[in-house]
């Protein structure tokens, strides 16, 4: 492809992102179409009737978690990793939502409809029966049911084990059905990226079957989308197949339900949007910055049971609440790792993390670990870029002979472009086009990588060389380092690059390219420069070696003389000369 197209499609594709960012404000009133699932209080005691809320303490490895006892749910949960999982000093709570009837690991009994409830509220408070620093026992009793619920810690790094017991105290059967909830809440600011960055906070919802593994952002729930067959009459999303597990992710960080024991569950998720109602309109809702955002939802919805008088059902389900480190995700449950989205080429990513882990091992450094694998990579690809390279030594040789055609079809780029092609055949000169497709095979490959270090929370809150420069391979660096280290490189890289097309685009290219890598990295994890300055040095490398090579085996000017085709003797004085075109540009070596 010539640099000229490149640049109009570089150009094209900036203003493609700037009017996505910017555009949408430019244009007319907000959409007032809201979601039909009204953000609403669960039914409850009033205020004047409810008991003093109880607090309980669990202490897990690497965790501490609290948890209420209204709706028995969790109010915090702290990571206990001095350092790696803490911010401004305080350990990071992976508990967002404030909402008592948003909280996760909240249990809901009621059925939707039904007169005769096995309990009279959504939301229940609970008594504290019994704790002892490893679990949490709440009991809730009236005249219809007994119901038991014990949290404990498993011994395993993040785990919670919830049992309930549901026991009908009632002469007649009574039908119920379980609900439990992982929840988080992200205001829209705080899931905004930045630059080609995702933001950490960017969350969605998982929901794995045994038929399939649904991964969902805000934009599945859209007010029209709850019109979908895959959406119940309570207004979730139901994917087909038993539940598996379900969970609320976020770049880094994941919540998750396993069902451990009870009838097959239904995994459902939901996303829920929110504002500030009082302040803002529906049209304008965009416009609170402060509290526009979305509670993300994700349910283990178990089938209707209906109990007998005096007997009881047990379910039991297992947390998951904590960060996304692949062998204790593994620990928590077959398939659990599937949380952690490693994008389309995610067979070809699940490799390289492997491989930069045992890298990881060999060196004990994250950073140098990327450096290794870029290396490697770069090295496994080489087949593939070799013929890219050679094309690419050939025609820096020939440029003063496309200088030359450069000038003498300056006003003429149809026949510009043919004598070139000409030339470029006569001396086994791959066309730059189809020098593309080895580069474009490698592209699975890099956009693997890409994604695997951009999900990587072994890199979050982890320095590299001076922690004043790179403080957080998870996080932009510092003094903006690496853009510029990284711009200077890719100009150079571009100065060894061969002439094309026209002297005016290539210059263009030449400042234009470095400055978006210089723009695009001012904000992207540190740890994605260091695989991006390693790759571009590396390209340098193989650059200049190949070309030295090459011209050691090739000593001396391309000999070429490049001159059109003499008119025929015709006779006719009168003709113009011979246009150039098919089978009429000429070159002579």
């Amino acid at each position: 492809m010539e640099r000229g197209k490149i640049v109009q499609w570089v150009l094209i594709g900036i203003a493609a992102i700037l009017f996505w960012q910017f555009g949408g404000s430019l244009f007319g009133k907000g959409n007032e179409d809201v979601q039909p699932n009204t953000f609403y209080d669960a039914d409850r005691l009033p205020d004047d009737k409810r008991q003093p809320e109880q607090i309980c303490t669990i202490n897990g490895p690497r965790f501490e978690a609290e948890l209420s006892s209204r709706g028995g749910s969790l109010r915090h949960l702290r990571l206990t990793d001095e350092g790696k999982y803490s911010k401004a000093g305080k350990p990071i709570d992976l508990v967002t939502t404030s909402q008592e009837w948003r909280q996760p690991l909240r249990t809901d009994l009621r059925l939707p409809g039904v007169a005769k409830q096995q309990t009279p509220y959504d939301n229940l408070d609970w008594t504290l029966a019994a704790q002892d620093g490893k679990s949490c026992t709440f009991v809730y009793e009236d005249a219809s049911s007994k119901l038991t619920k014990v949290v404990r810690e498993t011994g395993k790094p993040f785990e919670l084990e919830m049992t309930l017991e549901v026991k009908n105290l009632s002469a007649e059967p009574l039908k119920h059905r379980l609900t439990v909830d992982q929840t988080s809440w992200r205001t829209t600011e705080e899931t905004k990226g930045s630059l080609g960055r995702i933001s950490e906070h960017m969350t969605d919802v998982v929901a794995a079957t045994t038929e399939k593994v649904d991964r969902l952002h805000a934009d599945a729930f859209e007010p029209k989308d709850f019109k979908d067959k895959e959406f119940t009459n309570e207004l979730w999303r139901r994917s087909p197949g038993a539940a598996k597990w379900v969970a609320v992710s976020s770049v880094y960080f994941t919540k998750a339900a396993i069902p451990v024991e009870g009838p097959a569950a239904f995994a459902e998720t939901q996303i829920e949007e929110d504002w500030n109602r009082a302040k803002y309109n529906a049209a304008d809702r965009e416009k609170d910055k402060d509290t526009h955002g979305h509670v993300y939802r994700a349910r283990l919805a178990y089938p209707e049971v209906e109990l007998a008088p005096q007997a009881t059902q047990t379910y039991k389900v297992l947390s998951f609440t904590g960060p996304k480190e692949r062998e204790v995700l593994a620990a928590a449950g077959p398939g659990i790792t599937e949380v952690i989205d490693l994008g389309t080429f995610s067979p070809i990513a699940k490799v390289l993390v492997g491989y930069l882990k045992i890298l990881h091992k060999a060196v004990g450094s994250w950073g140098w670990a990327i450096a290794l694998l870029t290396i490697t990579v770069r090295m496994l690809l080489f087949p593939l870029s070799i013929s890219q390279i050679k094309s690419s030594a050939a025609m820096r040789r020939l440029k003063p002979e496309m200088d030359e055609l450069n000038a003498r079809y300056k006003d003429d780029p149809a026949q510009r472009g043919l004598a070139l092609q000409e030339l470029w055949r006569k001396h086994g000169v791959t066309n730059p086009v189809l020098g593309c497709i080895p580069v474009l095979l490698q592209m699975p490959v890099w956009f693997a990588l890409y994604q695997a270090l951009q999900t990587a929370v072994e890199l979050y809150h982890v320095p590299f060389l001076s922690a004043r420069i790179i403080p957080d391979l998870s996080d932009k660096g510092a003094y903006f380092v690496i853009p510029v280290i990284l711009g200077a490189s890719s100009f150079f890289q571009q100065k060894l690059m061969p002439p094309q097309g026209d002297p005016m685009q290539q210059k263009m290219m030449q400042y234009m390219l470095p400055g978006i890598f210089v723009v695009m990295m001012l904000y992207l994890p540190a740890g994605l420069g260091v695989y991006m300055l390693t790759n571009t040095w590396l390209g340098i490398a193989q650059q200049v070696a190949v070309e030295r090579y090459l011209s050691r085996k090739t000593q001396g000017p391309a000999g070429i003389e490049v001159r059109e085709k003499p008119a025929k003797s015709s006779g006719d004085e009168t003709k113009s000369a011979p246009a150039l075109g098919k089978g009429k540009a000429r070159v002579r070596g």
